[in-house]
């Protein structure tokens, strides 16, 4: 480990593109993309919402319903129509022609979305509609039994700042947001020191000297490991200090949560760098492969796109998923703005699980291909 790391900071490329280069990274996304991440986007504008009113007459559902609705209206430019046919209505919220449909019966309210995959509008007005009707339900309740209190209620909902899955006031700015999101990207490119590292092995014949000694495969694979972690604590390190104190970024009041969803995150990057080197018997073969892939990951991980764009087409919507750094980045800015914690867990069990998975197929295809750079 310790000749790992004397070997790293040997290398001037190394330290100016894993522990510097972030930093500049960081500035010219921040500085050059406020505008589209600051950008006022009606997600809502010229989308409809298809409804239909069972029964009206002593329906208690449906004056909170219209309530809601002509104010969403009024505030979204959103449409509601009403479709007395709820399987046409099924059929076109399916094709993504509505973003859902209603149905208000007398003691119920259901509710109908894309079975094929839920639009971000539907989940941000399915979220905002169910808030609304707990607090509608609340207040109605409160009202009969202790109606003295409800004026102490009213006044405490006014000034209570609105939050909602995905919508906040504390808007996510540029430098915030590219922060966290190159600075999961840096860390992907760890892969790349961890698969130079154990080519090196092979280059200098110092591979056959371990494996003859009392060192087991093992114990070298947890020393490149060991190395991906050390520099990528540093990377993090560096970060926090330069992102709160010169561009004046908030980590939010879950830095532990954010510091163990990177860690796990940089695990998987070393892993990744050594599993690719196990499997490919050329180095500049496994060094593009490996550069190409940390492309394609950065971009479906929203490195340099926002999420909200990589999630609006299809195809990305379905790609991004299989990436552990997307749910990485979903992961720490939820983290930061309270939006849904228990996302962390997801993303370190996916970190790590991946991790696990290549390390186990890495060693098999090795072991049936013969010139892997481990055996």
């Amino acid at each position: 480990m310790k000749k790992e790391i004397i070997q790293f900071f040997k290398s001037k490329t190394n330290v100016i593109a894993m522990l510097i280069f972030p930093i500049v990274l960081i500035f010219v996304m921040g500085k050059s993309l406020d505008g589209l991440m600051s950008m006022d986007k009606n997600i809502f504008s010229g989308k409809i919402i298809y409804f239909n009113i069972e029964d009206s007459n002593g329906n208690k559902n449906l004056q909170p319903f219209y309530d809601f609705s002509v104010q969403f209206q009024k505030d979204t430019e959103a449409e509601f129509v009403e479709n007395t046919n709820p399987e046409e209505a099924i059929k076109l919220v399916n094709k993504n022609e509505a973003i859902c449909f209603i149905n208000v019966c007398k003691d119920d309210i259901k509710y109908f979305r894309n079975e094929n995959g839920e639009s971000t509008e539907s989940k941000v007005f399915r979220n905002l509609y169910t808030q609304y009707m707990k607090k509608y339900i609340f207040i109605h309740s409160t009202s009969k039994f202790e109606p003295q209190k409800v004026p102490q209620i009213l006044n405490a909902q006014n000034n209570t700042q609105v939050k909602s899955e995905g919508i906040s006031y504390d808007e996510v700015n540029s430098f915030t947001y590219y922060t966290f999101v190159e600075l999961t990207l840096i860390i992907l490119y760890i892969s790349t020191i961890t698969l130079t590292s154990m080519y090196k092995e092979n280059t200098l014949h110092k591979m056959t000297r371990l494996k003859t000694s009392s060192i087991k495969k093992i114990n070298i694979i947890i020393s490149k490991i060991a190395l991906g972690i050390f520099i990528g604590i540093m990377q993090i390190i560096i970060i926090y200090i330069t992102s709160t104190r010169l561009f004046g970024v908030n980590w939010g009041q879950n830095v532990i949560y954010i510091f163990m969803v990177l860690i796990s995150f940089i695990i998987f990057s070393s892993v990744l760098g050594i599993s690719i080197s196990m499997i490919f018997s050329e180095e500049k073969t496994a060094y593009t492969f490996t550069n190409m892939l940390i492309i394609v990951m950065g971009f479906l991980g929203g490195s340099y796109v926002p999420l909200c764009l990589v999630k609006s087409a299809r195809i990305t919507s379905f790609l991004c998923e299989l990436v552990p750094n997307y749910w990485v980045n979903t992961a720490i800015l939820g983290l930061k703005y309270n939006v849904d914690t228990s996302y962390y867990i997801s993303a370190i069990n996916i970190s790590l699980g991946s991790a696990a998975l290549m390390i186990i197929l890495s060693r098999i295809i090795s072991k049936i291909k013969e010139g892997g750079s481990f055996d």
